[in-house]
């Protein structure tokens, strides 16, 4: 079992390592697509793996052994060292809480927006703030709105208008939020995975990118509003909301509109399914292990110790 431990976490430090770089070669929809979902299966099996080391030592308390019907003596001879499996134990339950805290704080933070935009009169899916703050962001459905401030309005020409609300209802229109939450959850639970959730992040308003420029017809054209809309935000000393235009890399995203549009690359796609699929391996040989390891205790509950 130890082998085949150490083995899945080998696994998903190069899947953390290299599927970030392996994402930026692939279409942003297909990035995010692949890797959002990925990143939540590797951490859901390094979990898995941690939790099953772990409970070797749990199963060795009498209490729990005699619920299982298994050998004390037999299991704490043929499991794991008794502190790793505690570490792994006490990693599990720091990563639940941190998911949690997660989960909390997007929550809190959806219930404000939504607060603050009560009472504001949409037309479609667009509400309009009067601020002066250059701001645009997406509050992802049920919700479903896209907020911008006449500040920002004010700044902008018609036709960067235009690219800015192809870019905002993108957001909306794909889900784009709850693809972000995917990752960060993931990387709650994993915290080797948070260049991945950068990396969707990045992807997710490359996409955005993407679809308004074919709105629009003109990649210059998008690539101009975010430079313009990015600079504004920076003169106004804030921060931009999470999906927020100016979100993710700013440099990558206006480098890749004023490249060609991305194509379809199917090496790095079939190398980062070769990654996540090779994550599941180690974490199913735990499993065989560990079940091998308490039926071997569970022979010998005759002669259990404790």
């Amino acid at each position: 079992m130890t082998d085949a431990a150490v083995m899945g976490i080998a696994v998903i430090v190069v899947f953390a390592a290299f599927a970030p770089g392996l994402a930026r070669r692939l279409p942003p929809a297909t990035a995010t697509r692949l890797l959002a979902p990925a990143s939540v299966f590797v951490a859901a099996s390094g979990i898995f793996i941690l939790a099953v080391v772990a409970f070797t030592w749990v199963g060795q308390y009498p209490e729990i052994a005699q619920r299982g019907a298994w050998s004390t003596a037999v299991l704490r001879t043929n499991s794991p060292p008794a502190a790793a499996a505690a570490i792994c134990g006490v990693l599990v339950l720091l990563a639940a809480i941190s998911a949690s805290l997660t989960l909390i704080r997007r929550a809190r933070a959806l219930v404000s927006v939504r607060r603050a935009c009560r009472g504001l009169t949409a037309t479609g899916d667009v509400v309009v703030v009067d601020d002066p703050r250059p701001e645009a962001f997406t509050m992802p459905r049920p919700i479903g709105r896209v907020v911008v401030t006449t500040g920002l309005l004010d700044a902008l020409r018609p036709d960067e208008r235009r690219a800015l609300f192809a870019h905002e209802l993108s957001h909306l229109a794909h889900h784009h939020a709850w693809w972000r939450l995917i990752a960060d959850l993931a990387a709650a639970v994993n915290p080797l995975l948070r260049p991945t959730s950068r990396s969707v992040a990045t992807a997710v308003e490359r996409w955005a990118d993407e679809d308004a420029a074919r709105a629009v017809r003109d990649r210059r054209l998008v690539a101009h509003t975010l430079a313009r809309v990015a600079l504004r935000q920076t003169a106004a000393a804030r921060s931009a909301p999470q999906l927020a235009a100016t979100g993710g890399d700013i440099a990558t995203r206006v480098l890749a509109l004023l490249a060609p549009a991305p194509r379809r690359r199917p090496i790095p796609l079939a190398a980062l399914i070769a990654l996540v699929v090779s994550t599941a391996l180690p974490a199913a040989a735990v499993q065989h292990s560990g079940e091998n390891l308490f039926e071997h205790a569970a022979s010998h509950s005759s002669n259990r110790t404790v």
